[in-house]
């Protein structure tokens, strides 16, 4: 027996969308050792968990509640939660009360006093004076987090008695989206003319690309769009950015986002595909169109994306962030689509009900599909990972019941798969919201590409590749570095097995010059390994991140080369929901192995476009590689028409052309 799997049927019939959490919950506590201090956490989850159902509090409920605030960020987000609706329900004063008495209490640390300022925010309660606020500022100046909530404490009220207090701040050395929030305020309240005479009088400097700001500025001057022209269609990107494909926690995602935007764009009825993101880079524009109606936004929001959660603290300032950036901007999005189950995708869900606008989201089974063993036992996770995973796990069961449109990657099979984690689908009133749709690529190069062979000679040349590496089969794994996709077991696969006899292995992906945590994981592996095996090091090349564009002429170049054995996309992901990176190489005709773990079985089928195999450790993808290549006497012939099904399994079923149409008449039909 399953047991994730049975509390998920038990939970799905109290039709209930926060019983599973309960249940789950419990099953944790029954089953774990606690320490005292995650003791004092259940219990208060345990007291407050009824009070989300209500309209009202009582006034010492609300006390309790806010009093248990900064003891746990889940439990933080969950008593923010409950507050603002109830005050919003019910506006009861003693609600005011209570929260301007601890927004004014100096004892307070700065975790309860920033969701105690969260709250007051959602709930526009104006409660501190100057004096107040000037002791914040200088007490939470150099706490970032603090810092830019009470900067948009201040823009919110327009509070414009603190303007020396605010120039001063600009002579600090902050993040340049800090920078952009306070100029955002000094705009709004002041002038930036008056700043720019304040901060030269008192010879301090600002430290910022002003052309960067003044392009920022004139954005918001020129950018109406008007829905009478069409569906205007607004999507997220949390993770990555399109320019940055396989570096970080950037994969396929980025690259299916702007080919599908940038084709859905083309359509007469649609006014604009507005795609935005978490800019934490400020070399690169704020705004680009990728086509005339395809619009990209790096929004300048400061989250601190090492954290192991950055979104759940900042949901609230998220929301608002974006609400105001829509409305300054005179953006209008008729449709909001989210794809991730984290508290970034909550804040668009909550904004969207604000609007009363539609909701689209994409459900996969993640966490899901890592909650359980082989066994069907539930994986013992510490408190905190089985936090952050039961989190995630409520906001999908929540925006089930919440979305008005629920799209499935993949075919019938994917949504088999998908019914077994969400037992809600068997509903008729969720079940007729979902659709299934893959995913899709540009299967030929962007227009100004030079000559590939020229351009594979120059690739070659930067990266200090030695020519003869290719004279070879390749074994070519293209993404993000993450343990997840699993390329240190790619490696030791390959490098343990014959497979380094027969063929030379290219990875490509992570970023080089700024690694984060996993990519220095994953570049460290690789060393030790190759310090350990130094026979290899000729034949394995690992190589940054590159542009689609620049991928796909490698492939070209690595194809135009025949051996004995054939050139092999091998995707070494622990699981793969759809696999755009998997596409991509079948398009070009390498012969792919994909995980069988994930959404690749909707379209490689055994032996006839591709194979899948087991790529759960580096044991099992070098035991199948090996069988594939050297056991099962598959001879050249049919390994090439393999590959060139593979090809027209791509051309026939996921050009973006296509798919694109399909999330179009999906969209339109809300």
């Amino acid at each position: 027996m399953n047991e994730f799997m049975n509390l998920r049927k038990i939970a799905c019939e109290k039709d209930n969308p926060y019983i599973f959490f309960q249940l789950f919950f419990e099953k944790y506590v029954k089953d774990n050792n606690i320490s005292i201090n995650q003791q004092i956490i259940v219990d208060h989850l345990r007291k407050f968990r009824d009070w989300n159902f209500v309209d009202k509090l009582k006034e010492e409920d609300t006390i309790e509640m806010m009093s248990a605030l900064g003891e746990n960020e889940y439990l933080d987000s969950y008593i923010s939660e409950i507050i603002i609706n109830c005050y919003k329900n019910s506006k009861e004063t003693y609600i005011t009360k209570i929260i301007t008495s601890a927004a004014k209490n100096r004892e307070y640390n700065d975790l309860k006093l920033y969701h105690i300022l969260d709250i007051c925010l959602e709930c526009n309660i104006d409660c501190l004076d100057k004096d107040e606020l000037i002791y914040l500022i200088e007490k939470y100046k150099y706490n970032y987090d603090m810092l830019t909530i009470l900067i948009d404490y201040i823009s919110t009220f327009e509070l414009a008695d603190l303007k020396i207090y605010i120039y001063d701040l600009m002579g600090n050395d902050y993040p340049d989206n800090i920078k952009v929030q306070l100029l955002d305020l000094v705009q709004k309240l002041y002038s930036l003319e008056e700043l720019e005479k304040y901060l030269y009088d008192k010879n301090m400097n600002i430290n910022f690309d002003k052309e960067l700001y003044e392009k920022y500025i004139k954005f918001f001057d020129n950018s109406s769009i008007d829905n009478e022209k069409g569906l205007v269609m607004m999507q997220s990107m949390f993770y990555g950015d399109f320019e940055d494909s396989g570096k970080g926690n950037n994969g396929g995602l980025a690259v299916f986002l702007k080919s599908l935007g940038s084709e859905m764009s083309k359509d007469k009825a649609v006014a604009s595909i507005v795609t935005i993101n978490i800019n934490q880079d400020f070399s690169r524009p704020f705004a680009k169109y990728y086509t005339d109606k395809h619009l990209f936004i790096r929004l300048p929001i400061y989250i601190d994306m090492n954290k192991r959660d950055p979104f759940i603290k900042r949901e609230l300032f998220i929301k608002r962030y974006i609400y105001r950036f829509l409305k300054r901007a005179n953006i209008i999005p008729d449709i909001f689509h989210i794809r991730y189950l984290d508290n970034a995708s909550n804040a668009i869900s909550n904004l969207r009900k604000e609007l009363n606008k539609k909701l689209v989201f994409t459900l996969t089974p993640d966490p899901h599909r890592n909650m359980f063993d082989r066994q069907g036992k539930l994986v013992k996770f510490s408190f905190d990972e089985f936090m952050d995973k039961l989190n995630k796990i409520r906001i999908g069961d929540k925006l089930l019941y919440e979305s008005d449109g629920i799209l499935g990657i993949g075919n019938k099979e994917v949504k088999k798969e998908l019914h077994l984690y969400f037992p809600q689908l068997e509903k008729d009133y969720i079940t007729k919201k979902i659709t299934m749709i893959g995913e899709g690529i540009q299967s030929k190069p962007s227009i100004g590409i030079i000559k590939e062979e020229e351009t594979m000679r120059c690739l070659v040349k930067s990266i200090g590749i030695d020519e003869d590496f290719f004279n070879k089969p390749i074994i070519l794994n293209v993404g993000r570095l993450n343990s997840i996709k699993g390329q240190d077991s790619l490696l030791k696969a390959w490098g343990d097995s014959t497979l380094c006899k027969t063929h030379n292995l290219l990875i490509i992906g992570g970023d080089l010059k700024n690694p984060n945590r996993e990519e220095q994981e994953m570049m460290k592996f690789f060393n030790k390994y190759l310090d350990d095996n130094t026979h290899l090091k000729k034949n394995f090349v690992h190589i940054r991140a590159l542009p689609n564009d620049n991928i796909m002429i490698i492939e070209k170049s690595i194809m135009r080369r025949k051996f004995d054995y054939p050139n092999i996309y091998l995707c070494s992901s622990k699981k793969e929901e759809f696999g755009i990176a998997i596409l991509e190489a079948m398009v070009q005709k390498l012969l792919v192995l994909a995980p069988i773990n994930g959404g690749v079985k909707s379209y490689i089928k055994n032996r006839v476009n591709g194979f899948l195999i087991d790529t759960s450790n580096s044991e099992s993808i070098a035991r199948e590689t090996e069988k594939i290549i050297h056991d099962m006497k598959i001879d050249k012939d049919e390994f090439e028409k393999i590959q060139l099904k593979g090809h027209e399994t791509v051309e026939e079923s996921f050009s973006v052309k296509k798919i694109a149409q399909e999330f179009l008449s999906f969209y339109l039909s809300l």
